[in-house]
């Protein structure tokens, strides 16, 4: 029986999936858009390798995130916490919320336009308004959340290790994605650019 914790963490990661998922299956199936186009077709060497970086934090992430809301009591010796602290998880939980509410708004907001990865096939148009207005990269705003806040509720060296390798490629990603940005949509993106943070203050 989990507990309440680990009843909203689990909560969360399906809600995650169920977009993330569901977003891709309505782009492909009613607008014949191919949206996942992480690692494929590239000959960037460096946006090849950011976003096989992204591929495999992510996915750690996400097996973490799965085993650690159904699993914790009995993998728990395995993963000594850094702080034990109920409010603190409780923190965790609504940072991960908080990064999971995000994240689905900045999908919805790109309507046909989102992308998982650096599509260089296929045009689409450049979002600057509703949450876009406040920060250039919404969706990896609620993921570096959702990130930070799987540590805070299971703070322990791995959960913090996966936490800093995913903000890192995340990162690593935006930038690659600046400079498509600039080049495909140029002054536009570049007037976007100066009047739009990237992570919301900085």
């Amino acid at each position: 029986m989990l507990d309440v914790k680990n009843s909203l963490s689990l909560l969360l990661f399906l809600i995650f999936i169920i977009s993330y998922l569901g977003k891709l299956i309505i782009l492909k199936k009613k607008h014949k858009i191919q949206a996942n186009v992480l690692t494929k077709g590239k000959t960037d060497l460096q946006i090849r390798r950011s976003e096989v970086f992204v591929k495999f934090t992510t996915f750690i992430w996400g097996v973490m995130w799965f085993l650690l809301s159904i699993l914790e009591p009995m993998i728990a010796h395995w993963f000594v916490p850094i702080v034990e602290n109920a409010y603190l998880s409780s923190l965790g939980i609504l940072t991960m919320a908080l990064g999971l509410a995000i994240f689905i708004v900045a999908m919805i907001s790109m309507k046909t336009s989102w992308r998982v990865g650096i599509d260089k096939q296929t045009q689409s148009s450049l979002v600057t308004e509703g949450i876009y207005k406040f920060t250039r990269n919404p969706a990896f705003l609620g993921f570096d959340l959702m990130f930070i806040g799987l540590f805070v509720t299971y703070p322990n060296i791995l959960t913090l290790g996966i936490a800093v390798l995913n903000i890192l490629a995340i990162h690593y990603l935006i930038l690659q994605e600046e400079e498509h940005l600039k080049t495909t949509f140029h002054e536009d993106y570049l007037k976007y650019f100066g009047s739009t943070r990237r992570y919301f203050i900085f």
